[in-house]
């Protein structure tokens, strides 16, 4: 406990402890109940929350991303199945599973577990990880509104009244459901205001509608406004967090005061959100692009709040600093160097709990190109990829004359990201990521020196996803965990250790790192003490030597210092269909064929586990809440230190193996460095 205690001070500091300490007394005694009241929507109306009257409230709106009423054309885009099914109740949860939530949609049903949160308690009351109702994020996903956009597009496309008449029957059920911070729904401020986006986003699209009732309206200024003050009131403490909440929360408070200058409070708004948003933006992303979460999902819901803040702000006369804009930058070009253009995917790096924030188009969750699309545009006018669906977001941001813009992409290469502890390799047919990050801010996973390796874009070689926050059994901790993991695990221990949820305690440090293009070469070289906690001066370093035109790639890991120790290197297989013999496999990927040859210093056991709740291993979660099985390969060995492993990748026309002798030939390569690396 008193360790706990000391590295939570050495990491977060004691302003961040005592801050914490001091929030949950306030909900202990009762004075965060204070704070934010229980106020039934009768007891007061919308004059209430505004400055003047509603007419001068009216008249003093400003600028959205399209006028009031005047949705722009989207014919040719598609998205009216979904629409449709939102019509019957049936809800994308988490942009994978479909759930129907009946006649009448229960707003505190948890539908994997059918239990219900209590809706009549105040928020503070609530535990994230109460038993009662299991995975919050299945209590919220409906809450967000994302069906909102589904039911605007839908309208925009086809101008079926259908739509907007659906908005408000459901808009009206929650509302009713859910007065001013009474329930699970007002528990989590970005909750509040990922759906407060949402209601912005409804007012404008729907504003003329007859169905837009004046009575409706004012509901929804109503649920805004309230939602805005629940924001402001405690986003104090999603800056503690030092994630993306204090982005969201910030950015709409930030929308609300700027769009809607009459509320009482919309100048402290407009003030506090754009101070905030710009401070802790600049703060989050690090001076090469990388994102302060280690995770390419909340890299892109980053970049989706940057896109809102920004683009509201032109639109209004107001502006962020070019410094922002300059970092910006970087991260766009940051989640692009690390895509698949052909797919649009990227390495599945990091918590990913499922998020889009702004579902402007129905391209997979799994495809970048909307976000990054929109974002280049954001700062250049120009876009990156020719047309597609992922152009949508263009059209409700900027106009319909950005789809008609022509499209010059950027060339990707070979690039290190050293203050985000990225380093990227990409080849004639395939790319890679690897990973060392000298930690200074919270980790996600355990993962140093992971390696991700695309082929012909197929993620041959993958991480294994994140799958549930609020996991239990034997999957609890694999997921973060190092054997999730394209690296190396001594006694199969992570390389930090498990705190509470969301937490590590002994946060991985790294050094010597070297990363050097040279023609068709790329080398790097890094290592980490993740170990070292263990005794005997435990190094795990990685070499990876690259071969552009051939795709090769020859991978070094050296265990060194004293004692002896179990080892376990791990390949998380990305494909099915693959052959395995002994110290190599052969992967089926498309019309190709991709070999894998490993070798140790030591004797060692080699395995496939695919699905194996012991281990546990060979698991993958490609979106939040899907768990699927997927292989993976295990080289074991118990020895004294140090130890060495290799591995050598390469398509099969590139390397033969001898089943006889276990004797490995790299065709068309001269140089017998190649050949020395792998002789241990």
């Amino acid at each position: 406990m008193l360790k706990n205690l000391s590295q939570i001070i050495k990491y977060y500091g004691i302003p961040f402890l005592v801050f914490r300490v001091y929030y949950a007394l306030e909900r202990k005694t009762g004075l965060q109940k204070k704070k934010f009241k229980i106020r039934p929507w009768n007891s007061f109306g919308l004059v209430d929350l505004i400055a003047r009257d509603v007419q001068s409230f009216y008249a003093s709106i400003g600028k959205f991303f399209f006028e009031k009423g005047q949705v722009p054309s989207v014919h040719g885009y598609k998205m009216l199945e979904r629409a449709d099914k939102v019509l019957q109740n049936r809800f994308l949860y988490f942009f994978k599973h479909e759930m129907d939530m009946g006649e009448k949609p229960d707003w505190f049903l948890n539908p994997l577990t059918g239990k219900r949160a209590n809706p009549n308690v105040h928020w503070t009351a609530i535990q994230d990880l109460d038993p009662e109702f299991g995975d919050i994020k299945y209590v919220w996903e409906a809450s967000r509104f994302a069906w909102t956009y589904e039911l605007v597009r839908a309208f925009a496309a086809t101008g079926d009244s259908k739509y907007v008449e659906k908005f408000w029957e459901l808009f009206t059920d929650w509302y009713e459901a859910n007065p001013p911070n009474q329930g699970i729904h007002y528990y989590c401020g970005q909750e509040t205001s990922i759906r407060m986006m949402a209601l912005c986003f409804a007012f404008f699209a729907f504003f003329e509608h007859p169905a837009s009732t004046d009575e409706n309206l004012e509901k929804l200024l109503k649920a805004i406004g309230t939602h805005a003050e629940r924001v402001e009131k405690n986003i104090q403490y999603a800056i503690s967090t030092r994630t993306n909440h204090a982005l969201t929360e910030s950015m709409g408070i930030y929308t609300v005061g700027l769009i809607f200058p009459q509320f009482k409070r919309a100048k402290i708004w407009k003030r506090k959100g754009k101070r905030i948003f710009e401070r802790i933006a600049l703060k989050q992303i690090f001076a090469d692009g990388a994102y302060i979460q280690h995770s390419m999902n909340y890299h892109r819901l980053m970049l989706q709040t940057m896109i809102w803040a920004i683009r509201i702000a032109q639109l209004n006369h107001d502006r962020f600093s070019d410094a922002l804009l300059r970092q910006v930058e970087k991260a766009t070009d940051f989640l692009y160097q690390f895509q698949d253009i052909e797919t649009g995917r990227v390495p599945n790096y990091g918590p990913n709990d499922g998020a889009v924030i702004m579902p402007l188009n129905s391209c997979d969750y799994l495809d970048y190109r909307p976000v990054i699309q929109a974002a280049h545009y954001l700062l250049t006018s120009k876009k990156l990829y020719t047309e597609g669906p992922w152009d949508e977001d263009l059209v409700w941001f900027f106009g319909e004359q950005a789809v008609s813009v022509d499209a010059a992409q950027k060339p990707q290469g070979n690039f290190a990201f050293p203050a985000g502890g990225y380093f990227s390799f990409r080849g004639a047919s395939s790319h890679g990521l690897l990973r060392c990050h000298h930690y200074k801010t919270r980790p996600s996973h355990a993962d140093a020196l992971h390696l991700d390796i695309w082929f012909r874009g197929i993620n041959v070689f993958r991480d294994s996803g994140s799958y549930l926050y609020n996991n239990s059994g034997s999957l609890e901790h694999f997921f973060s965990g190092t054997n999730a993991h394209n690296t190396i695990s001594v006694d199969n221990l992570d390389q930090m250790t498990a705190g509470p949820r969301f937490i590590w305690f002994d946060w991985i440090q790294t050094g010597k790192v070297e990363y050097i293009e040279r023609g068709n070469r790329v080398f790097f070289a890094g290592e980490h003490y993740g170990y070292r906690r263990l005794g005997g001066n435990i190094v795990h370093r990685r070499s990876v030597e690259f071969y552009k035109d051939l795709d090769l790639w020859i991978v070094t890991d050296h265990l060194t210092g004293t004692g002896y120790h179990d080892l376990q290197l791990n390949w998380q297989f990305g494909v099915n269909n693959f052959e395995f013999n002994s110290n190599f496999a052969n992967l089926k990927v498309g019309e190709s064929n991709l070999l894998l040859y490993t070798k140790t210093s030591v004797q060692a056991k080699y395995s496939i586990l695919t699905g194996s709740l012991k281990e546990p291993a060979g698991f993958e979660s490609l979106y939040y809440g899907s768990n699927h099985e997927s292989a993976a390969m295990q080289i074991t060995t118990g020895s004294d230190l140090p130890v060495k492993f290799v591995s050598v990748i390469a398509p099969s026309d590139k390397i033969s193996i001898s089943e006889a002798e276990q004797g490995l030939t790299i065709h068309d390569v001269d140089s017998q460095s190649i050949i020395k690396l792998i002789q241990l």
